[in-house]
């Protein structure tokens, strides 16, 4: 079921991102905690409903509607039974989300009645790392302008899913707070005032910060998910074109008004507009300086004003961006029409790397894209073609066919060209952005027994043109397996197996030319997840992980225990974990979730050999009281120099996240009202 294996999707998102940052996915156990309170009608949710819920697969949604259509409205959820892609556990899991009632939606609520009616919600969050860290050493040039807590806040009103008012603020560690550098106090701002389905013509009005969605992202997507991981039906990327904002991402999102329109029961017209500062490495020179016209050369994208450096490059660009979607859906056939037009203030600048030779470079640029769907009976055909500016061309095509309650399959094709271009881009595909990539992709999932499901894809990829580190045309492919066993409220086991075959630069040159070689990566997983008694909770994890080149081969492991502690009723809860890791360098490093406070996710890579605990405590008073705690801490007790020799690490971390110490120990606390 999707939902429970959440988890295993973010991670498996992690890798493929190829980061360790600390990531806020907070919408989605957000949304999540509001279906419990207000559980989505299956007997009126629309399909990007059903999708945006992230309760369902793209099988599952198809074959609801179409139960629904040929039999009409659900009378219990236990319906669901006679529906071929829901099994017993799926039910199970959705029921406390999900309701079936007859009523109508209400669109006779006026705004100053949701705000009479509306409940209120705040957070207060403080983390800072307790080992001195050199950037803040006052005599170190270019070093932290701002002591090392972080702080964040925020504020959200809200009428059950249909109108919500948000206040996002955060400081990072390092940055000036009502200093020097920062006389408004917090750096990063954000807020929306956002209403949904207000009527039958007005689906959504956003004013402040949102996200949008169009097509299969390959002009736009700001949605999560449909990235290779153990859910190989999850390659469709669908849901409402826009979401209010509110994480502290301070790159992927739109300032300004947006709206989604319904003009009868068969169009839909979605329209916005933003104008935004970012921060950017800016180019001068002689030339540029006496003309009067500056340059950039990229986006800054980490949201960081530590230093004098960073300072520099806040606010240095402005953007704007524009576009629309319009959507015909008849019976179980749908089409979208969609653009998006982006502006710059300055030129964008490449540098002269081979591989740069296609991206875009200027001021302005327009996509449009045409993307589709169909259903019939069991079977879903989705995708999208999007042209940039060149002329050039990006084709994404999928299939997903549900062959009974035992088998569903899907496929996917796409071929992005080389010279294609976008500014945001986020399709499915093995690398970031909808460029230079052709491949197919197959997945398939098995359900041999009540008990057990088999999960597999196999993605074979090619690259027509250089990128960074392939000085030449490349080629690779994937393969995964994962069984799973679960037996209702007692325990759930899985298996999984990862297999990468990609090409990169030799890191010897023959006669000053790189040639690519093939690299092999191995990972293996045996997770146990066991419910010990209605309290307690025990979960264990061994991973390995091996990476294989021509001359040199590492290995990795990671193994780590959690104890979940959440009696029922009971106002106390913890959990925490001790893990052990010993990776020969960060080729074969290993990436593991981690529980931390509510609304947060954190993924952190695992390089060296050490060890690695945290303990999370949480307190709720009552209803309107919640208190969290979290202390985590690791210790690298041995690393390896490029000639493979072990010492012992001096310290941890590096520039000015550097820590003379091998052990760093990080502290969090939050607190949220709800009144």
């Amino acid at each position: 079921m999707q939902l429970q294996l959440e988890e295993n999707q973010i991670e498996a998102l992690i890798e493929n991102l190829d980061t360790g940052d600390e990531l806020e996915f907070n919408t989605l156990y957000e949304d999540l905690e509001l279906y419990l309170k207000h559980p989505l009608n299956l007997n009126t949710a629309e399909e990007s409903d059903l999708k945006e819920s992230r309760l369902f697969n793209d099988v599952q949604i198809g074959q609801l509607i179409q139960h629904r259509t040929k039999f009409g409205k659900f009378l219990s959820t236990h319906e669901l039974q006679s529906i071929p892609s829901f099994d017993l556990r799926s039910i199970k899991v959705l029921e406390p989300f999900v309701t079936v009632e007859s009523g109508l939606q209400d669109y006779n609520l006026s705004i100053p009645k949701m705000l009479a009616n509306s409940k209120s919600e705040m957070f207060f969050k403080w983390r800072r790392i307790l080992e001195d860290q050199v950037g803040y050493d006052e005599s170190r040039t270019n070093g932290y302008v701002g002591d090392p807590n972080k702080m964040y806040f925020r504020y959200r009103l809200y009428h059950e899913n249909r109108f919500r008012i948000g206040l996002l603020a955060e400081k990072d560690a390092g940055e000036s707070f009502f200093g020097e550098n920062n006389a408004q106090g917090f750096d990063f701002y954000s807020g929306h005032i956002h209403l949904k389905e207000y009527s039958k013509q007005i689906k959504d009005i956003i004013i402040g910060d949102y996200n949008v969605s169009l097509g299969q992202g390959l002009i736009l997507h700001n949605g999560f998910g449909s990235s290779k991981s153990a859910f190989v039906m999850d390659i469709k990327k669908g849901g409402r074109k826009l979401r209010s904002y509110n994480s502290v991402n301070e790159i992927n999102f739109f300032r300004g008004v947006a709206t989604t329109l319904a003009f009868g029961s068969h169009i839909n017209t979605t329209a916005f507009a933003s104008y935004r500062k970012l921060d950017a490495n800016i180019l001068l020179d002689t030339i540029s300086t006496e003309s009067g016209l500056e340059q950039f050369s990229s986006i800054t994208t980490n949201g960081n004003h530590r230093t004098a450096l960073e300072l520099e490059k806040k606010g240095q660009l402005a953007q704007i961006s524009a576009g629309f979607n319009v959507r015909f859906k008849k019976r179980n056939f749908d089409v979208g029409v969609n653009a998006l037009y982006t502006q710059f203030d300055k030129d964008l600048i490449r540098d002269g790397n081979p591989y740069n030779r296609y991206r875009f470079e200027g001021k302005e640029l327009t996509n449009l894209s045409v993307d589709y769907a169909y259903r019939w009976q069991n079977l879903h055909w989705f995708g999208e073609s999007a042209r940039s500016d060149n002329g050039a061309m990006a084709h994404l095509s999928g299939l997903l066919i549900g062959m009974d309650k035992k088998m569903d399959f899907s496929i996917l094709y796409r071929n992005f060209s080389e010279r294609y271009q976008a500014i945001n881009p986020n399709a499915f595909a093995e690398t970031n952005g909808a460029v230079n990539e052709r491949g197919i992709y197959t997945g398939v999932i098995l359900r041999p027994h009540l008990h057990w499901t088999v999960s597999s894809y196999f993605d074979i990829w090619q690259h027509q043109w250089l990128r960074f580190r392939q000085d030449a045309p490349s080629s690779g492919k994937e393969f995964l397996v994962n069984v799973n066993y679960y037996k209702k409220r007692k325990f759930n086991f899985y298996l999984q197996y990862k297999f990468e075959r990609k090409q990169e630069n030799s890191p010897v040159a023959e006669n000053n030319i790189d040639k690519l070689q093939f690299f092999n990566l191995h990972r293996l997983r045996l997770h146990f997840d066991h419910n010990l008694s209605k309290g307690i909770r025990l979960r264990n994890r061994i991973e390995l992980a091996r990476h294989e080149e021509i001359g040199k081969t590492s290995n990795g492991y990671l193994i780590f225990q959690d104890v979940i502690y959440k009696p029922i009723e009971s106002k106390f809860s913890c959990t925490a974990r001790y893990s052990l890791f010993d990776t020969f360098d960060s080729d074969s490093r290993i990436y593991a979730f981690e529980n931390d406070l509510i609304y947060e996710f954190y993924i952190p890579q695992f390089s060296g050999r050490g060890r690695r605990y945290y303990l999370n405590l949480r307190f709720d008073p009552n209803s309107t009281w919640t208190f969290e705690f979290r202390i985590a801490r690791t210790d690298l007790q041995f690393k390896r120099e490029t000639n493979g020799d072990i010492v012992r690490p001096l310290s941890i971390g590096t520039g000015n996240e550097r820590i003379l110490e091998p052990h760093q120990t990080t502290l969090k606390s939050q607190i949220r009202i709800r009144f």
